[in-house]
């Protein structure tokens, strides 16, 4: 099944990954399309110039800016089950995050982003409603969406329970929490967000060991869901000693 990419990065980041059954699409070589051309023929993908219009015919030319790379949708990443990831989950440090309901494909896509540069090694999401959108995903992750492990579970609270299994501490993001740089985040962790305005359901809330919040001085409610995520992840790794080098 083909799928577009559009955005610098993450046809970039798709190339450099290895795309399958992939052609790119472009109108001119200049600057950063020149190098993506480049790129796509050292990794064997086919190259085609055609014109503006034909682009457009995807998505809006502010979008595409001049090239779209088309490929086969990459679903290898959501097909194993959770178990089949035991050496992942034996790690010291491993780091777990668990989606409860972000259904906005631009706080998902910034949300892996942000779990690529803090290193998490495996996302859980709900196999239903979740953020499906995959090439707004792939633009607002940076290309991220590509290289972080995916899981689709048909129930929270029994995926967590697994991890608990496996030695994990659950912690989840609520306004009302204690203070996460009071919290002692080493060993294997997992960490619950929730969508905005809702935040975590109330039987996955009662799955968590311990709840955490941001210490902020604004004078609006909370950080947007991606922030938040974004800031937990780095006192997490940072307690775990990720940044001492």
């Amino acid at each position: 099944m083909k799928n577009y990419i559009y955005g610098y990065h993450s046809i970039e980041e798709e190339l450099k990954k290895g795309t399958k059954g992939g052609v790119l699409l472009f109108s001119e070589e200049t600057g950063k399309r020149g190098y993506l051309k480049d790129l796509a023929k050292k990794k064997n993908v086919p190259v085609k110039r055609v014109n503006e219009k034909e682009l457009d015919h995807y998505c809006d030319r502010k979008k595409h800016r001049g090239i779209i790379l088309l490929c086969e949708i990459r679903e290898e990443k959501k097909e194993k089950e959770l178990k089949t990831y035991d050496r992942i989950l034996e790690k010291e440090d491993a780091l777990i995050l668990i989606l409860d309901g972000i259904t906005d494909p631009h706080n998902y896509g910034a949300i892996l982003r942000s779990a690529d540069q803090f290193g998490v090694d495996i996302v859980i999401i709900p196999d239903r409603k979740s953020a499906k959108d995959t090439r707004t995903v792939s633009v607002t992750s940076a290309g991220a969406s590509s290289y972080i492990i995916q899981v689709p579970v048909p129930n929270l609270s029994r995926a967590i329970d697994f991890l608990k299994d496996k030695g994990f501490w659950v912690y989840g993001a609520d306004l009302h929490g204690n203070p996460v740089n009071h919290i002692d985040l080493k060993g294997k962790i997992a960490l619950v967000v929730g969508s905005e305005g809702k935040g975590i359901r109330r039987l996955v809330m009662e799955k968590c060991d311990v709840c955490v919040m941001i210490p902020t001085c604004g004078h609006v409610d909370s950080l947007n869901v991606s922030v938040a995520t974004g800031i937990l992840l780095y006192e997490i790794r940072r307690q775990q000693g990720l940044f001492n080098n």
